[in-house]
């Protein structure tokens, strides 16, 4: 069961919503974001003027300058990108800006399965055979240090773009005399910094915000903002009057399914860029709309982070992602609607596939009497595209840090994790590997390939070493029962009478919603249910008709329906139920967590609550 919290932020919120117009209840949940009050108006108008300058990220001025000396020495470029969203986005802008600015420009994304994750020395043997002399990553390339040093050997010029965080490794005697600056141009690679040795890929130029020397004002973006920045600065020194603006539904695109939280300039591009979409020029991304059914102008965040976003990754899961990114540079509407109805088809098959894999990772985790904090998940049949999304719903459900690895057709073991905020994946698993590497110094770590976030992170590793990896992360995961526990956190215990569409008009400008500003959470206890319907295809939805204060409002549940009866069953008996599928008088009440919406019918409108938790109230 979970616990619900009560956000208890003190301010003046009735000075608050006076000053700014604005009703007392989003005053609250504006505080309850962080948002102070000189930054509230512009947080509920978001304006382009605010956007960072990209001058002050680490390299980028020089990466400029070298792509313009390339494109006049009529030099080969190929951009290698990833294969997710973020990767198909990057590769995308960089590469379109690259031809527009008249450089010989193509593209590379890895094979999932082949190729693995990133930049690999195979793929720059491949480069050479096919007359490539410059390298640009977009969204990788920071822990490419193997392929990087080949392609420099090669001759070839390499320029790194990343928004990932800088591979480090534990000290040792002699990293402290290490300079504490970054400095490709001299020809230093590595720094020692806050008791980390901190190292970079021998490249021409390395940008990257998470350089410790960078003094770009914000951390936090994506790869394709990353590129969408290079481009800009790119743009201004070629003097060819082409708009970096054009990138902007991209930028935001990749912003929202590569989970970048939505504060700072971050808010502003997907705030800017959802709009744009309805306009955005792009042949492709019109076709990938209109085949998944939406329409252009009412695009929201959630339609780009679980409809659009995810035909994206399919392609780079079971097919292969550059058919993303064909979609994205196609100008003609015929090809580009043909090449989104595969990608929507690919999606589809995903989906299944998904749902299969999670049924069969629920019923090998019900089998243990007790689990662990660290969730260790060994399908060795699992497709490995789906692993990351597998551990994500594992996290979900269990609220612990998840990895699930499977087999691939060498006999390795390849795997994705998603954590919880209580655990760093990323630096839990650089302390697997050193202290695995301690044990066992003529193997080296526990993984042969590794990378990612705090709260994601991929790998590859040797199967004969699941076991210990599995005991190695629980016994040192500094977890305690409390950091798993289920938390709902209500931003205003809020009564469903007080709900008018004005006020739901208003919340709708703190969208877009996601993850750093989450779509709020109101609460009302003890509203007692006037009537209760089965509905959807299968009935396994719930419509509710519900009382607070003498004002009766409709409600939705979503969530799963058979619970829900289940429960109400158990506390009231079945009568009780019986009566209120009936629309007759009953005993029920509930505790509800919901988010208010307008019900708009045959031009009606009317307040409609979408519950997304409820308990029983006795």
């Amino acid at each position: 069961m979970a616990k619900w919290m009560c956000l208890m932020k003190r301010a003046d919120f009735k000075g608050i919503a006076a000053e700014h117009g604005i009703d007392q209840v989003t005053a609250r949940v504006l505080i309850n974001r962080h948002v102070k009050d000189d930054e509230i108006d512009a947080f509920l108008d978001p304006d382009l003027s605010v956007l960072h300058d990209p001058h002050e990220m680490a390299d980028l001025d020089r990466a400029a300058d070298l792509i313009l000396s390339l494109i006049k020495d009529k030099k080969k470029i190929r951009v290698f990108g990833d294969y997710d969203a973020d990767g198909i986005c990057s590769t995308y802008i960089l590469v379109d800006a690259l031809r527009k600015c008249g450089a010989d420009a193509d593209f590379t994304l890895p094979d999932r399965i082949k190729d693995g994750y990133g930049l690999n020395p195979d793929m720059v043997e491949t480069a050479e055979e096919d007359g490539v002399e410059a390298v640009i990553t977009c969204d990788n390339g920071i822990a490419a240090t193997e392929a990087v040093a080949l392609a420099k050997e090669k001759g070839m010029t390499v320029i790194v773009t990343d928004h990932h965080e800088i591979p480090f490794s534990k000290p040792v005697d002699g990293d402290e005399d290490l300079p504490c600056a970054f400095d490709t141009a001299d020809g230093i690679y590595d720094s020692y910094y806050n008791d980390k040795a901190y190292h970079l890929p021998h490249a021409d130029c390395v940008v990257d915000p998470h350089r410790h020397d960078d003094g770009y004002a914000f951390k936090g973006i994506c790869g394709a903002v990353v590129a969408w920045k290079l481009v800009q600065v790119l743009f201004e020194k070629a003097g060819n009057g082409l708009d970096y603006m054009h990138y902007l539904p991209e930028a935001a695109f990749a912003t929202v399914t590569d989970i970048m939280e939505l504060i700072d300039e971050n808010r502003v591009i997907v705030w800017h860029g959802l709009r744009k979409m309805a306009d955005s020029g792009n042949a492709g991304l019109d076709a990938l709309i209109e085949a998944s059914g939406l329409k252009k102008d009412m695009i929201s965040a959630y339609n780009v982070g679980f409809v659009l976003g995810p035909c994206f990754n399919a392609s780079g899961r079971i097919d292969t992602a550059e058919t993303a990114v064909e979609l994205l540079l196609e100008t003609d509407k015929e090809k580009a609607a043909s090449i989104a109805h595969k990608l929507v088809k690919l999606n589809e098959q995903r989906k299944f596939m998904t749902t299969m894999g999670v049924n069969k990772a629920f019923a090998l985790l019900s089998e243990k009497t007790e689990l662990p904090k660290v969730l260790v998940v060994y399908m060795e049949d699992l497709h490995e595209s789906l692993c990351g999304l597998v551990a994500g719903k594992l996290k979900e459900k269990y609220n612990r840090p998840t990895f699930v690895l499977c087999k691939t057709e060498n006999g390795d073991v390849k795997g994705s994790g998603r954590s919880i905020e209580m655990y760093s994946m990323y630096e839990k698993m650089v302390e697997a590997n050193e202290a695995y590497a301690e044990e066992n110094p003529d193997k080296g770590g526990v993984f042969t390939k590794f990378g990612g976030h705090p709260m994601a992170a991929g790998l590859s590793m040797r199967e004969e070493d699941v076991e210990w990896l599995d005991e190695f992360l629980n016994e040192h995961c500094d977890l305690d029962d409390s950091d798993l526990e289920k938390r709902i956190v209500i931003d205003v215990p809020m009564p469903l009478w007080y709900v008018k569409i004005p006020l739901i008009e208003e919340l709708s400008r703190l969208e877009p919603f996601g993850s750093g500003n989450p779509k709020p959470v109101f609460a009302e206890n003890g509203v007692s249910v006037v009537s209760y319907r089965l509905i959807g295809k299968e009935q396994q939805y719930r419509k509710l008709r519900l009382s607070s204060h003498g004002k009766v409002v409709e409600a939705l549940y979503f969530g799963e329906g058979a619970g829900m009866d289940d429960e109400i069953r158990n506390a009231y008996g079945k009568a009780q139920l019986d009566k209120a599928i009936a629309g007759l008088p009953n005993n029920i009440k509930l505790d509800i967590t919901y988010y208010p919406d307008i019900n708009e019918y045959m031009g009606n409108r009317s307040v409609e609550a979408k519950i997304s938790g409820f308990r029983i109230r006795k």
